[in-house]
Order: structure tokens, then sequence, then C-alpha cells
């Protein structure tokens, strides 16, 4: 068995809305079940319990958020990873309906090391030594997407990745 959850069913405007968070196992240095086979589990679990599904995989490796793309293309509504900060821009639909971007990004201080003050981030790589983080000041950024859903249909019509 896993820890925790795993996922929440949320209502709004009489749809109901699965949510599913996975972690990804590669270079993450976190103890963690398989996410192919969680995510499985999970869907199993909610089958004919949500009108739409969204999937926020937190992972390092753009390779392993790409497989769980297609491994859920035609299961899920939504697909997004999160974890490296740094927005790709590859959002699309898949080929059985499934909308999906590698990573969605963040949100934090445009002059930065993923959000993180330069020179300390800098130094951490330069002496390999532990540095605290410390958050960078500065102008803000916002990195995310939105996802048009058919409202009858519950099927993706537009992916628009946001990048401000």
């Amino acid at each position: 068995m896993y820890f925790g959850k795993g996922y929440g069913i949320y209502e709004q405007n009489g749809k109901k809305i699965a949510v599913i968070n996975l972690i990804g196992r590669t270079d993450m240095n976190v103890l963690s079940e398989n996410p192919f086979i969680i995510v499985s589990d999970i869907l199993k679990e909610i089958e004919n319990k949500a009108d739409i599904i969204i999937v926020d995989f937190h992972a390092e490796a753009t390779a392993e958020k790409i497989a769980m793309g297609y491994f859920l293309d035609g299961k899920v509504n939504v697909i997004f990873g999160t974890h490296t900060h740094v927005q790709t821009a590859d959002e699309k639909i898949l080929d059985k309906g499934t909308a999906y971007i590698t990573d969605i990004g963040m949100t934090g201080p445009e002059k930065s090391v993923i959000g993180m003050d330069i020179s300390a981030s800098i130094k951490r790589f330069e002496t390999t030594l532990p540095e605290r983080y410390k958050l960078a000041e500065g102008k803000n950024m916002l990195n995310g997407c939105i996802f048009e859903i058919n409202d009858r249909t519950n099927q993706i019509e537009k992916v628009i990745r946001v990048n401000r």
C-alpha cells in the first residue's frame, strides 16, 4: 500500500472533478511506489465517480513525465508535470484526447534559480556544500496552463500555456 490517498474528488458547477497527485521515481531521492501502478489502482477506485480527471505528476525526469502522459492518454482529461520549475513548450492534446504538458513551470521570482537566490544557488554548485535556501527577490513571473474542457462532453478542446 502507499501513503496518503493520492487523490480527491471535488464538485464544481455540477461536475465531479478528480485530482490525482503522483510522484515520480527517477532522480527524486524519495522512496515511493511505482506511479504507473499507483495511478492504475486509483483509476480503478474512482471509476464512474468523476466526470473529469486531472493528474499532477511531480517528477524530475522529462522522460518519466512523457511516458506517463502516453500511459494515461485517453484515461484522464489532463496531465501536467511539476517539480522542475522550468515551463516546457510542449503543451498538446494527445491522440486519445488527453491534454498534456511536461512541466507547467513556476510562479515566483523571475531572476532566480528556480525561485532561489542566484548567489546562494551558485555557491551550492561551486562548493558542493549545503547552503541555506534563500528565496530570491524582485519581479515575479507566472507560469501555468489553461485547459479548456467542453461542458457537455468533458473533452479537452484547447490547451493554452501561460507565461507572464
